[in-house]
């Protein structure tokens, strides 16, 4: 009973050191222990009554991969009360033997258990391939980070990445491709290419590799989790088998990326598909994507419009929660569970259905409210494709700016309304590869943020502090770097962008402004008062700085008053891979009534081409006496030009 008081107690304790995640509790001991090289002084005492007793109100999957590490002067002891357990603690005495300086290990007890059951990552191996041994170095990485869910993003647009025997040419010509990068595959018309043909990029992983990383990974408690994308995001495999396209007018197959729900060729594909999957993988939850489905090709589909009548259908949204329906049956009936990105939530859940809450945290909410099991991984925090430091500075990214403190910062709970936790499994990491064309670049992306999320999901939320992480982030970047992977050097990290840390004086602050277009609510910011309010934006085109337009910009600002103008200029940023562009030329005009204006400067496009995220201002000086300053931007007429992001209007 003294010795369960005891260990009680510690879970009270100070935090342990330098390892990531952080344990439960830590009591140090006098003292340092040299460990033996062949490992031959670690005791393992399995199902040991004591940790019993210390786990027994906790969650089943915590109590499995509970463990009680102590570490004296007489070696090493290792209480667990599962095989995973004791290999969790196996991990924890690695990562200290890796941090360890001298080679000694410092005395002392260690109680651990994790916060969620579901700690993964997900690897986009479609957009640029992965071979199996970078694979396998990432599940050392993970295991050492206690992470326990592999998802592997095996199919998409840009490369089928399994071999499937059924219907071979989803890898003989859906996995080749003309162009080494993504870019230059959309750039060049998104061909596809004979398997063999001098110069196709792509590749896939067969059954028997893909055989070793599941092995490999389920060494290490790790499961693997499959995605087979339908109904969207599969161009592939309406090229390599053009029977499960829509149908247009002039019944011919439509390319679009999304297959045809109406056609009983496509459930026979990927029924097929999903069999030969379920023989490799093994994972109770099986992906099938879901998301993103443009469904244009469905409306005037011959087939989709019988399947909606004979199903009383009333729109296409219903259209794809009858496929994901379906497939959830079938795999049901293989013993399986469907998990899907939030759009399956669309035109009805499937009974059994778990949620990847992806664009935000509220579907995933909305879900547990229904009853179903949920993993979060919202934009916002856990996408890793994102620059993590100036972008300027960064190899190229997708998207907005993430740094490891915002990584860090999120909370899976947080704003979860009362009794769901049942259904909150965890949180995973996703990393998409439009850019990320190198091995080397990929690491880049995924570390040190990845430890940032197998914190999240192991430590407690009130045991977390950004202080305390970032220094042991530094500390584990650098082991990465001596264990030959290629992290982001946190310790030359920049940070956020210099302008947007103070506030902007100018006459124009506080002015009114009038939209003659709207800007989108999506990234409204801070609504009518962000181009006045004195703030310049921040690195990430999402933080609330920067105000998006889907069309070209028109607007007036108010000064109140006429007055001299010596300047009027803003910044505009461009991120590519996010669709938005410099605009082809800015003009401002001035007024002193409102409604007769005269244009007094064009500035037009500074640069011939855009290959990453840059803030480029567009200004003009001035010599003029106005009340109204206008400013209309104008979007370049060409492909990846969607949308246009502004910051402070500056007027002197």
């Amino acid at each position: 009973m003294q010795l369960l008081s005891f260990l009680l107690s510690l879970i009270l304790a100070a935090g342990p050191g330098m390892l990531i995640p952080k344990p439960v509790s830590y009591e140090p001991a006098a003292g340092h222990y040299i460990p033996r090289e062949d490992g031959k002084d670690v005791r393992v005492r399995m199902g040991d009554k004591t940790l019993q007793k210390v786990v027994k109100d906790l969650p089943a999957f915590a109590a499995e991969e509970a463990y009680l590490l102590t570490v004296s002067l007489r070696g090493i002891d290792i209480r667990a009360l599962t095989q995973e357990g004791a290999d969790r603690a196996r991990q924890t005495l690695a990562q200290l033997r890796l941090l360890s300086e001298d080679g000694t290990l410092p005395c002392g007890t260690i109680i651990d258990w994790p916060r969620f059951a579901h700690r993964g990552f997900m690897m986009d191996l479609s957009r640029h391939f992965r071979s199996k041994d970078f694979i396998l170095k990432q599940l050392d990485a993970m295991s050492l980070l206690k992470m326990n869910v592999f998802h592997m993003h095996l199919t998409d647009g840009a490369g089928w990445r399994i071999q499937i025997d059924s219907y071979p040419r989803l890898t003989s010509l859906g996995a080749w491709r003309d162009g080494d990068t993504w870019s230059e595959w959309n750039r060049r018309g998104s061909h596809y290419l004979e398997e063999g043909t001098p110069g196709a990029y792509g590749g896939y992983l067969t059954k028997d590799e893909l055989r070793e990383i599941v092995a490999y990974a389920a060494e290490r408690h790790i499961e693997v989790i499959p995605e087979i994308e339908m109904p969207g995001h599969s161009s592939e495999v309406l090229r390599a088998y053009p029977e499960v396209a829509c149908l247009g007018a002039d019944g011919k197959p439509v390319y679009s990326s999304d297959v045809c729900p109406g056609s009983e060729e496509t459930f026979k594909l990927f029924q097929s598909v999903l069999d030969e999957v379920i023989e490799i993988f093994p994972s109770r939850l099986i992906h099938i994507g879901g998301d993103e489905a443009g469904k244009q090709s469905w409306h005037n589909c011959p087939r989709c419009r019988a399947r909606m009548e004979a199903e009383g259908l009333k729109n296409v949204e219903e259209l794809q929660s009858y496929l994901v329906r379906r497939m959830e049956k079938y795999l049901n009936g293989k013993g399986r569970n469907l998990l899907g990105w939030d759009e399956i939530m669309e035109g009805g859940l499937a009974p059994e259905a778990t949620v990847l809450s992806w664009r935000g945290t509220q579907q995933g909410f909305e879900a547990i409210a229904m009853g179903h099991d949920v993993i979060m991984s919202p934009t916002s925090h856990l996408y890793l494709d994102y620059p993590q430091d100036a972008p300027l500075y960064e190899p190229e990214g997708f998207g907005s700016y993430q740094p490891l403190s915002r990584v860090y910062s999120f909370d899976p709970e947080a704003g979860m309304p009362a009794g769901g936790r049942e259904h909150l499994l965890g949180l995973q990491g996703n990393l998409w590869a439009e850019m990320i064309p190198t091995d080397e670049h990929y690491e880049h992306m995924m570390y040190p943020r990845l430890a940032a999320i197998a914190e999240i999901g192991w430590t407690p939320q009130d045991q977390r502090e950004w202080t305390d992480f970032h220094e042991r982030a530094l500390a584990f970047t650098e082991l990465l770097q001596e264990q030959g992977y290629h992290p982001f050097d946190l310790a030359a990290e920049i940070g956020e962008r210099p302008e947007s840390q103070q506030p902007l004086s100018h006459l124009g602050r506080g002015a009114r402004v009038t939209y003659i277009t709207p800007y989108t609510q999506k990234y409204a910011a801070a609504g009518d008062a962000t181009l006045t309010d004195g703030q310049r934006g921040r690195w990430g085109y999402a933080d609330g700085g920067w105000q998006g337009f889907d069309s070209d910009l028109d607007l007036t600002v108010d000064l109140g008053k006429v007055q001299p103008l010596h300047y009027v200029g803003t910044t505009f940023m461009s991120s590519i891979g996010a669709w938005i562009a410099l605009p082809e030329k800015l003009e401002i005009a001035v007024s002193e009534d409102g409604s007769s204006f005269q244009t007094v400067a064009v500035i037009r496009r500074p640069l011939k081409d855009e290959t990453s995220t840059m803030y480029i201002p567009y200004g003009a000086v001035l010599n003029e006496r106005a009340r109204f300053v206008r400013l209309r931007a104008f979007r370049a007429d060409a492909p990846q030009h969607e949308w246009l992001f502004l910051d402070e209007v500056e007027i002197n």
